[in-house]
Protein backbone atom coordinates (compact mmCIF):
# COMPACT_ATOMS: atom_id res chain seq x y z
CA UNK A 1 0.00 0.00 0.00
CA UNK A 2 1.68 3.21 -1.21
CA UNK A 3 0.91 6.11 1.16
CA UNK A 4 3.12 8.64 -0.62
CA UNK A 5 1.54 10.72 -3.39
CA UNK A 6 3.00 9.98 -6.80
CA UNK A 7 1.97 9.79 -10.45
CA UNK A 8 0.77 6.21 -10.07
CA UNK A 9 -1.75 6.70 -7.26
CA UNK A 10 -3.32 10.07 -8.11
CA UNK A 11 -6.81 8.61 -8.65
CA UNK A 12 -6.75 6.94 -5.25
CA UNK A 13 -5.37 10.11 -3.62
CA UNK A 14 -8.14 12.22 -5.19
CA UNK A 15 -10.72 9.75 -3.92
CA UNK A 16 -9.34 10.07 -0.37
CA UNK A 17 -9.10 13.84 -0.51
CA UNK A 18 -12.63 14.16 -1.90
CA UNK A 19 -13.93 11.88 0.83
CA UNK A 20 -12.16 13.96 3.48
CA UNK A 21 -13.53 17.24 2.10
CA UNK A 22 -17.09 15.88 1.94
CA UNK A 23 -16.77 14.68 5.53
CA UNK A 24 -15.72 18.15 6.62
CA UNK A 25 -18.50 19.93 4.73
CA UNK A 26 -21.21 17.64 6.09
CA UNK A 27 -19.86 18.06 9.60
CA UNK A 28 -19.87 21.86 9.42
CA UNK A 29 -23.45 21.94 8.12
CA UNK A 30 -24.78 19.84 11.01
CA UNK A 31 -27.26 21.78 13.16
CA UNK A 32 -26.22 20.36 16.52
CA UNK A 33 -23.07 21.38 18.36
CA UNK A 34 -22.18 17.70 18.86
CA UNK A 35 -23.76 14.35 18.23
CA UNK A 36 -22.49 12.31 21.18
CA UNK A 37 -20.83 12.89 24.54
CA UNK A 38 -17.27 11.68 24.87
CA UNK A 39 -16.37 9.34 27.75
CA UNK A 40 -12.69 8.43 27.93
CA UNK A 41 -13.51 5.31 29.93
CA UNK A 42 -15.22 3.87 26.83
CA UNK A 43 -12.28 4.63 24.55
CA UNK A 44 -9.39 2.66 26.01
CA UNK A 45 -8.51 1.38 22.51
CA UNK A 46 -7.83 4.98 21.48
CA UNK A 47 -4.36 4.66 23.00
CA UNK A 48 -3.45 1.33 21.39
CA UNK A 49 -0.56 1.78 18.98
CA UNK A 50 -1.41 0.59 15.41
CA UNK A 51 1.13 -2.05 14.43
CA UNK A 52 -0.59 -2.64 11.10
CA UNK A 53 -2.14 0.13 9.03
CA UNK A 54 -5.22 0.32 6.83
CA UNK A 55 -5.98 2.14 3.56
CA UNK A 56 -6.68 5.86 3.93
CA UNK A 57 -10.17 5.68 2.43
CA UNK A 58 -11.18 2.99 4.93
CA UNK A 59 -9.56 4.93 7.77
CA UNK A 60 -11.65 8.00 6.85
CA UNK A 61 -14.78 5.83 7.02
CA UNK A 62 -13.77 4.55 10.47
CA UNK A 63 -13.01 8.10 11.60
CA UNK A 64 -16.42 9.29 10.46
CA UNK A 65 -18.10 6.54 12.45
CA UNK A 66 -16.00 6.42 15.62
CA UNK A 67 -14.37 9.84 16.12
CA UNK A 68 -16.36 12.50 14.30
CA UNK A 69 -19.59 12.14 16.36
CA UNK A 70 -17.66 13.28 19.45
CA UNK A 71 -16.21 16.43 17.85
CA UNK A 72 -17.54 19.90 18.65
CA UNK A 73 -18.99 21.76 15.68
CA UNK A 74 -17.92 25.41 15.98
CA UNK A 75 -19.65 26.07 12.64
CA UNK A 76 -23.13 25.20 13.90
CA UNK A 77 -25.45 28.19 14.22
CA UNK A 78 -26.24 26.81 17.68
CA UNK A 79 -22.62 27.18 18.77
CA UNK A 80 -22.93 30.56 20.45
CA UNK A 81 -20.13 30.55 23.02
CA UNK A 82 -17.14 31.63 20.92
CA UNK A 83 -16.82 33.49 17.61
CA UNK A 84 -14.44 30.92 16.04
CA UNK A 85 -16.82 29.66 13.32
CA UNK A 86 -14.09 28.50 10.91
CA UNK A 87 -16.55 28.25 8.00
CA UNK A 88 -15.10 30.75 5.51
CA UNK A 89 -14.97 29.10 2.08
CA UNK A 90 -12.02 31.26 1.05
CA UNK A 91 -10.26 30.68 4.38
CA UNK A 92 -10.67 26.90 4.18
CA UNK A 93 -9.48 26.96 0.56
CA UNK A 94 -6.35 28.82 1.60
CA UNK A 95 -5.76 26.37 4.45
CA UNK A 96 -6.01 23.37 2.12
CA UNK A 97 -3.70 24.90 -0.47
CA UNK A 98 -1.20 25.98 2.18
CA UNK A 99 -0.92 22.40 3.48
CA UNK A 100 -0.49 21.06 -0.03
CA UNK A 101 2.26 23.54 -0.98
CA UNK A 102 4.38 23.02 2.16
CA UNK A 103 6.19 26.37 2.17
CA UNK A 104 8.49 27.10 5.12
CA UNK A 105 8.72 30.79 5.98
CA UNK A 106 11.72 30.44 8.27
CA UNK A 107 13.85 31.41 5.24
CA UNK A 108 12.76 33.19 2.08
CA UNK A 109 15.01 32.78 -0.96
CA UNK A 110 14.97 28.99 -1.22
CA UNK A 111 12.22 27.91 1.24
CA UNK A 112 9.39 30.33 0.57
CA UNK A 113 10.14 33.17 -1.85
CA UNK A 114 6.61 34.18 -2.94
CA UNK A 115 5.03 32.92 0.30
CA UNK A 116 7.20 35.31 2.32
CA UNK A 117 6.01 38.31 0.33
CA UNK A 118 2.34 37.35 0.40
CA UNK A 119 2.69 37.17 4.20
CA UNK A 120 4.34 40.58 4.24
CA UNK A 121 1.39 41.86 2.18
CA UNK A 122 -1.09 40.45 4.72
CA UNK A 123 0.72 42.14 7.61
CA UNK A 124 0.90 45.42 5.67
CA UNK A 125 -2.86 45.24 5.04
CA UNK A 126 -3.58 44.62 8.73
CA UNK A 127 -1.34 47.55 9.71
CA UNK A 128 -3.17 49.82 7.27
CA UNK A 129 -6.57 48.68 8.48
CA UNK A 130 -5.64 49.19 12.15
CA UNK A 131 -4.20 52.69 11.50
CA UNK A 132 -0.44 52.22 11.79
CA UNK A 133 1.89 54.26 9.60
CA UNK A 134 3.22 52.36 6.57
CA UNK A 135 6.84 52.71 5.50
CA UNK A 136 8.90 51.34 2.63
CA UNK A 137 9.71 47.67 3.18
CA UNK A 138 13.30 46.86 2.28
CA UNK A 139 13.91 44.07 4.80
CA UNK A 140 12.15 42.01 7.45
CA UNK A 141 12.67 44.70 10.11
CA UNK A 142 10.58 47.16 8.09
CA UNK A 143 7.48 44.95 8.02
CA UNK A 144 6.19 45.76 11.50
CA UNK A 145 4.60 42.48 12.42
CA UNK A 146 4.73 38.71 12.51
CA UNK A 147 2.24 35.90 12.04
CA UNK A 148 1.89 33.55 15.02
CA UNK A 149 -0.27 30.52 15.74
CA UNK A 150 -2.58 32.17 18.26
CA UNK A 151 -3.28 35.16 20.48
CA UNK A 152 -1.26 33.65 23.30
CA UNK A 153 1.81 33.52 21.06
CA UNK A 154 1.24 37.11 19.94
CA UNK A 155 0.77 38.34 23.50
CA UNK A 156 3.84 36.44 24.71
CA UNK A 157 5.95 38.00 21.95
CA UNK A 158 4.58 41.44 22.89
CA UNK A 159 5.69 40.86 26.49
CA UNK A 160 9.11 39.77 25.24
CA UNK A 161 9.36 43.03 23.28
CA UNK A 162 8.25 44.96 26.36
CA UNK A 163 10.93 43.25 28.44
CA UNK A 164 13.70 44.03 25.96
CA UNK A 165 12.47 47.59 25.56
CA UNK A 166 12.51 47.96 29.35
CA UNK A 167 15.99 46.46 29.84
CA UNK A 168 17.89 46.01 26.60
CA UNK A 169 19.95 42.86 26.07
CA UNK A 170 18.02 40.92 28.73
CA UNK A 171 17.90 38.11 26.17
CA UNK A 172 21.68 37.85 26.55
CA UNK A 173 22.20 38.80 30.19
CA UNK A 174 19.07 37.20 31.61
CA UNK A 175 16.40 38.67 33.90
CA UNK A 176 17.80 40.22 37.07
CA UNK A 177 15.53 41.43 39.87
CA UNK A 178 12.37 40.06 38.21
CA UNK A 179 10.17 41.82 40.79
CA UNK A 180 10.92 45.05 38.91
CA UNK A 181 9.47 43.73 35.64
CA UNK A 182 5.87 44.61 36.43
CA UNK A 183 2.96 44.59 34.02
CA UNK A 184 -0.39 46.28 34.60
CA UNK A 185 -3.66 44.64 33.52
CA UNK A 186 -7.32 45.40 34.32
CA UNK A 187 -8.73 43.41 37.23
CA UNK A 188 -11.08 40.46 36.61
CA UNK A 189 -11.05 40.65 32.81
CA UNK A 190 -7.37 40.06 32.00
CA UNK A 191 -6.56 37.16 29.66
CA UNK A 192 -4.43 34.37 31.14
CA UNK A 193 -1.86 34.68 28.34
CA UNK A 194 -0.29 37.84 29.79
CA UNK A 195 0.37 36.39 33.22
CA UNK A 196 1.53 33.09 31.74
CA UNK A 197 3.85 34.71 29.21
CA UNK A 198 5.56 36.75 31.91
CA UNK A 199 6.39 33.53 33.72
CA UNK A 200 7.50 31.88 30.48
CA UNK A 201 9.97 34.70 29.71
CA UNK A 202 11.45 34.72 33.21
CA UNK A 203 9.78 37.83 34.64
CA UNK A 204 7.79 35.93 37.23
CA UNK A 205 4.24 36.49 38.40
CA UNK A 206 4.51 40.27 38.59
CA UNK A 207 1.13 41.35 37.33
CA UNK A 208 -0.54 44.35 38.96
CA UNK A 209 -4.32 44.27 38.61
CA UNK A 210 -5.97 47.69 38.58
CA UNK A 211 -9.62 48.13 39.55
CA UNK A 212 -12.18 48.52 36.78
CA UNK A 213 -15.41 50.43 36.21
CA UNK A 214 -17.88 48.85 33.80
CA UNK A 215 -15.10 46.41 32.81
CA UNK A 216 -12.70 49.24 31.84
CA UNK A 217 -9.72 50.64 33.70
CA UNK A 218 -10.56 53.01 36.54
CA UNK A 219 -8.29 55.74 35.14
CA UNK A 220 -7.74 57.45 38.49
CA UNK A 221 -6.58 54.20 40.06
CA UNK A 222 -4.47 53.42 37.02
CA UNK A 223 -2.74 56.79 37.40
CA UNK A 224 -2.15 56.12 41.10
CA UNK A 225 -0.58 52.71 40.43
CA UNK A 226 1.62 54.10 37.64
CA UNK A 227 2.98 56.85 39.88
CA UNK A 228 3.52 54.53 42.86
CA UNK A 229 5.50 52.08 40.71
CA UNK A 230 7.23 54.54 38.39
CA UNK A 231 10.41 53.04 36.96
CA UNK A 232 9.32 49.46 37.66
CA UNK A 233 6.56 49.12 35.04
CA UNK A 234 7.60 47.55 31.76
CA UNK A 235 4.15 47.32 30.13
CA UNK A 236 0.49 48.26 30.40
CA UNK A 237 -2.04 46.01 28.67
CA UNK A 238 -5.47 47.22 27.53
CA UNK A 239 -8.25 45.16 26.00
CA UNK A 240 -9.93 46.07 22.75
CA UNK A 241 -12.72 43.62 23.46
CA UNK A 242 -11.82 41.52 26.50
CA UNK A 243 -12.40 37.78 26.26
CA UNK A 244 -15.37 37.84 28.65
CA UNK A 245 -17.51 40.93 28.13
CA UNK A 246 -15.92 42.18 24.87
CA UNK A 247 -15.68 45.65 26.39
CA UNK A 248 -13.47 48.17 24.57
CA UNK A 249 -11.37 50.22 26.96
CA UNK A 250 -10.70 53.97 26.82
CA UNK A 251 -7.74 53.59 24.49
CA UNK A 252 -6.77 57.23 23.91
CA UNK A 253 -7.05 58.12 27.58
CA UNK A 254 -4.93 55.13 28.61
CA UNK A 255 -2.23 55.86 26.01
CA UNK A 256 -2.00 59.55 26.91
CA UNK A 257 -1.92 58.83 30.65
CA UNK A 258 0.74 56.12 30.47
CA UNK A 259 3.08 57.98 28.10
CA UNK A 260 2.74 61.18 30.14
CA UNK A 261 3.90 59.43 33.31
CA UNK A 262 6.58 57.24 31.70
CA UNK A 263 7.17 57.34 27.91
CA UNK A 264 9.29 54.17 28.08
CA UNK A 265 6.41 51.94 29.24
CA UNK A 266 5.37 49.52 26.49
CA UNK A 267 1.68 49.83 25.60
CA UNK A 268 0.10 46.62 24.35
CA UNK A 269 -3.44 46.35 23.00
CA UNK A 270 -4.94 42.88 23.10
CA UNK A 271 -7.29 43.32 20.17
CA UNK A 272 -7.65 39.66 19.27
CA UNK A 273 -11.39 40.30 19.01
CA UNK A 274 -11.84 44.04 18.63
CA UNK A 275 -9.50 44.67 15.69
CA UNK A 276 -12.30 43.36 13.45
CA UNK A 277 -14.19 46.66 13.90
CA UNK A 278 -11.47 48.39 11.88
CA UNK A 279 -12.89 46.78 8.73
CA UNK A 280 -16.14 48.74 9.12
CA UNK A 281 -16.43 52.46 8.36
CA UNK A 282 -19.43 52.54 10.71
CA UNK A 283 -17.74 50.83 13.65
CA UNK A 284 -14.02 51.62 13.50
CA UNK A 285 -14.42 54.78 15.60
CA UNK A 286 -15.08 52.45 18.56
CA UNK A 287 -11.40 51.48 18.57
CA UNK A 288 -9.99 54.93 17.91
CA UNK A 289 -6.67 55.32 19.71
CA UNK A 290 -5.49 51.76 19.09
CA UNK A 291 -2.87 53.18 16.70
CA UNK A 292 -1.18 54.85 19.70
CA UNK A 293 -0.18 51.49 21.19
CA UNK A 294 3.28 50.00 20.71
CA UNK A 295 1.91 46.58 19.80
CA UNK A 296 -1.44 45.05 18.88
CA UNK A 297 -2.42 41.38 18.88
CA UNK A 298 -5.06 40.24 16.39
CA UNK A 299 -6.74 36.87 15.88
CA UNK A 300 -8.30 36.33 12.43
CA UNK A 301 -9.34 32.81 13.46
CA UNK A 302 -11.51 34.36 16.16
CA UNK A 303 -13.35 36.95 14.13
CA UNK A 304 -12.99 36.33 10.38
CA UNK A 305 -14.26 32.71 10.25
CA UNK A 306 -10.73 31.59 9.34
CA UNK A 307 -9.92 27.99 10.37
CA UNK A 308 -7.46 27.53 13.24
CA UNK A 309 -4.87 28.82 13.91
CA UNK A 310 -3.69 32.26 12.87
CA UNK A 311 -2.82 35.38 14.82
CA UNK A 312 -0.80 38.47 14.02
CA UNK A 313 1.27 40.73 16.25
CA UNK A 314 1.56 44.23 14.81
CA UNK A 315 4.29 46.65 15.96
CA UNK A 316 3.97 50.44 15.80
CA UNK A 317 7.72 50.94 15.30
CA UNK A 318 8.95 48.09 13.07
CA UNK A 319 12.57 48.69 14.14
CA UNK A 320 11.69 47.42 17.62
CA UNK A 321 11.70 43.88 16.23
CA UNK A 322 15.50 44.11 16.26
CA UNK A 323 15.26 43.88 20.07
CA UNK A 324 14.31 40.19 19.80
CA UNK A 325 16.22 39.17 16.68
CA UNK A 326 18.02 35.84 16.97
CA UNK A 327 20.67 34.38 14.69
CA UNK A 328 21.62 30.88 13.65
CA UNK A 329 23.50 29.35 10.75
CA UNK A 330 20.28 27.41 10.07
CA UNK A 331 18.44 30.70 9.52
CA UNK A 332 19.75 32.60 6.52
CA UNK A 333 21.11 36.05 7.34
CA UNK A 334 19.15 37.55 4.49
CA UNK A 335 16.87 40.55 4.26
CA UNK A 336 13.59 38.63 4.30
CA UNK A 337 14.22 35.52 6.41
CA UNK A 338 11.28 35.57 8.82
CA UNK A 339 12.97 33.13 11.18
CA UNK A 340 15.09 36.00 12.49
CA UNK A 341 12.10 37.70 14.17
CA UNK A 342 9.69 34.93 15.14
CA UNK A 343 10.35 33.88 18.76
CA UNK A 344 9.15 30.42 19.84
CA UNK A 345 8.66 29.41 16.18
CA UNK A 346 11.10 27.40 14.08
CA UNK A 347 9.75 25.94 10.86
CA UNK A 348 6.89 28.22 9.93
CA UNK A 349 3.95 27.10 7.83
CA UNK A 350 2.13 29.39 5.42
CA UNK A 351 -0.87 29.92 7.71
CA UNK A 352 -1.26 33.50 6.48
CA UNK A 353 -2.40 32.16 3.09
CA UNK A 354 -5.89 31.46 4.45
CA UNK A 355 -6.18 35.09 5.56
CA UNK A 356 -4.73 36.24 2.22
CA UNK A 357 -7.46 34.23 0.45
CA UNK A 358 -10.20 35.68 2.67
CA UNK A 359 -9.04 39.29 2.27
CA UNK A 360 -8.61 38.94 -1.49
CA UNK A 361 -11.94 37.13 -1.92
CA UNK A 362 -14.19 39.12 0.43
CA UNK A 363 -12.39 42.46 0.49
CA UNK A 364 -12.23 45.00 3.29
CA UNK A 365 -15.73 46.35 2.56
CA UNK A 366 -17.23 42.87 2.46
CA UNK A 367 -15.64 41.93 5.77
CA UNK A 368 -16.90 45.20 7.23
CA UNK A 369 -20.48 44.26 6.31
CA UNK A 370 -20.04 40.86 7.97
CA UNK A 371 -18.77 42.49 11.18
CA UNK A 372 -21.66 44.98 11.14
CA UNK A 373 -24.21 42.18 10.81
CA UNK A 374 -22.53 40.29 13.65
CA UNK A 375 -22.85 43.32 15.92
CA UNK A 376 -26.48 43.80 14.87
CA UNK A 377 -27.28 40.22 15.87
CA UNK A 378 -25.68 40.75 19.28
CA UNK A 379 -27.70 43.93 19.75
CA UNK A 380 -30.83 42.05 18.75
CA UNK A 381 -30.17 39.56 21.55
CA UNK A 382 -29.35 42.41 23.96
CA UNK A 383 -32.72 44.05 23.27
CA UNK A 384 -34.56 40.73 23.63
CA UNK A 385 -32.96 40.25 27.05
CA UNK A 386 -33.73 43.81 28.17
CA UNK A 387 -37.39 43.38 27.21
CA UNK A 388 -37.70 39.91 28.75
CA UNK A 389 -38.82 39.09 32.28
CA UNK A 390 -36.67 35.96 32.58
CA UNK A 391 -33.18 37.34 31.90
CA UNK A 392 -30.90 40.16 33.01
CA UNK A 393 -28.11 41.72 30.93
CA UNK A 394 -24.72 41.90 32.70
CA UNK A 395 -22.55 43.87 30.25
CA UNK A 396 -22.66 46.74 27.80
CA UNK A 397 -22.66 45.23 24.32
CA UNK A 398 -19.68 46.81 22.53
CA UNK A 399 -19.08 44.16 19.89
CA UNK A 400 -20.66 40.69 19.85
CA UNK A 401 -20.51 39.51 23.46
CA UNK A 402 -23.81 39.37 25.34
CA UNK A 403 -23.38 38.30 28.97
CA UNK A 404 -26.65 37.42 30.67
CA UNK A 405 -28.27 35.34 33.41
CA UNK A 406 -31.55 33.53 33.70
CA UNK A 407 -33.36 34.87 36.80
CA UNK A 408 -36.90 33.64 36.25
CA UNK A 409 -38.46 36.93 37.32
CA UNK A 410 -36.22 39.99 37.06
CA UNK A 411 -38.57 41.98 39.30
CA UNK A 412 -38.13 39.47 42.09
CA UNK A 413 -34.88 37.55 41.52
CA UNK A 414 -33.76 34.83 43.90
CA UNK A 415 -30.45 34.85 45.77
CA UNK A 416 -27.12 35.10 43.95
CA UNK A 417 -26.13 31.64 45.20
CA UNK A 418 -29.34 30.14 43.85
CA UNK A 419 -29.00 31.84 40.45
CA UNK A 420 -25.32 30.89 40.12
CA UNK A 421 -26.13 27.28 40.88
CA UNK A 422 -29.00 27.30 38.39
CA UNK A 423 -26.81 28.90 35.71
CA UNK A 424 -24.20 26.19 36.25
CA UNK A 425 -26.87 23.50 35.94
CA UNK A 426 -28.14 25.03 32.69
CA UNK A 427 -24.60 25.03 31.32
CA UNK A 428 -23.98 21.41 32.31
CA UNK A 429 -27.29 20.37 30.77
CA UNK A 430 -26.28 22.04 27.50
CA UNK A 431 -22.99 20.14 27.51
CA UNK A 432 -24.78 16.84 27.85
CA UNK A 433 -27.60 17.67 25.45
CA UNK A 434 -25.28 18.77 22.64
CA UNK A 435 -27.80 20.97 20.81
CA UNK A 436 -26.53 24.39 21.94
CA UNK A 437 -23.42 25.88 23.42
CA UNK A 438 -23.04 29.11 25.39
CA UNK A 439 -19.91 29.94 27.36
CA UNK A 440 -19.80 30.16 31.18
CA UNK A 441 -17.32 31.86 33.53
CA UNK A 442 -17.16 33.90 36.71
CA UNK A 443 -17.55 37.66 36.54
CA UNK A 444 -18.02 40.32 39.23
CA UNK A 445 -21.27 42.27 39.03
CA UNK A 446 -19.33 45.40 38.11
CA UNK A 447 -22.47 47.31 37.17
CA UNK A 448 -24.61 46.23 40.15
CA UNK A 449 -27.25 44.50 38.03
CA UNK A 450 -28.07 41.93 40.71
CA UNK A 451 -25.73 42.87 43.57
CA UNK A 452 -22.77 45.24 43.26
CA UNK A 453 -19.45 43.36 42.96
CA UNK A 454 -21.06 39.99 43.76
CA UNK A 455 -19.38 37.12 41.89
CA UNK A 456 -21.73 35.91 39.18
CA UNK A 457 -21.68 32.81 36.97
CA UNK A 458 -23.43 34.06 33.83
CA UNK A 459 -23.87 32.60 30.37
CA UNK A 460 -22.24 34.31 27.42
CA UNK A 461 -23.37 34.54 23.79
CA UNK A 462 -20.62 35.37 21.31
CA UNK A 463 -20.98 34.25 17.72
CA UNK A 464 -18.88 34.89 14.64
CA UNK A 465 -21.11 32.78 12.42
CA UNK A 466 -22.53 34.78 9.52
CA UNK A 467 -25.28 32.16 9.09
CA UNK A 468 -26.88 32.95 12.43
CA UNK A 469 -30.36 34.48 12.26
CA UNK A 470 -32.81 36.20 14.60
CA UNK A 471 -34.80 32.98 14.69
CA UNK A 472 -31.72 31.09 15.88
CA UNK A 473 -31.36 33.57 18.74
CA UNK A 474 -35.07 33.37 19.60
CA UNK A 475 -34.88 29.57 19.62
CA UNK A 476 -31.83 29.68 21.90
CA UNK A 477 -33.57 31.90 24.46
CA UNK A 478 -36.65 29.68 24.43
CA UNK A 479 -34.40 26.67 24.91
CA UNK A 480 -32.71 28.25 27.95
CA UNK A 481 -36.11 29.14 29.48
CA UNK A 482 -37.39 25.61 28.93
CA UNK A 483 -34.27 23.99 30.41
CA UNK A 484 -34.23 26.39 33.39
CA UNK A 485 -37.87 25.71 34.27
CA UNK A 486 -37.33 21.98 33.95
CA UNK A 487 -34.31 22.13 36.27
CA UNK A 488 -36.17 24.29 38.81
CA UNK A 489 -39.01 21.78 38.92
CA UNK A 490 -36.80 18.75 39.51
Amino acid sequence: MNQILNNKNTDYAKKCFEKAVNLGINFKLNQNVKQNNFDINKFSNLFEIPNFGKPVDKLITDFEKNILPFCTNFSSVNFMGFPDAGNSISGISGAIISDFLQQNLINSTFCAPIATFTEIAVIKWLREIIGYKIQDITNIWDVGGIITYGGTGSNATAMLLARENYHKNTMIKGVRNPQKYKVIIPKDIGHYSIKSSLMWIGCGDNVIEVETKDFKYDLKKLEKVLKENKGNIMAVVAYVGDSRTMTIDNLKEIANLVKKIDPNIWLHADACHGFSLAFSEKLKAKISGIELFDSISTDPHKVLAIPYCISALLIKNPEKMKLITSTSDLIMQENFAYGQITPFIGSKSWVSLKLWFALKSIGVNGIGKIIEKRCKMANYLKNKIIKSNEFVLINDVNINSVVFMYVGNKNNPKSIDYLNELSTKIYNYMLQDGKYYLHKFTLPDNKGILKKDALLIPLRYMSGNDNISKKDIDDMLNYIIKVARMLENE
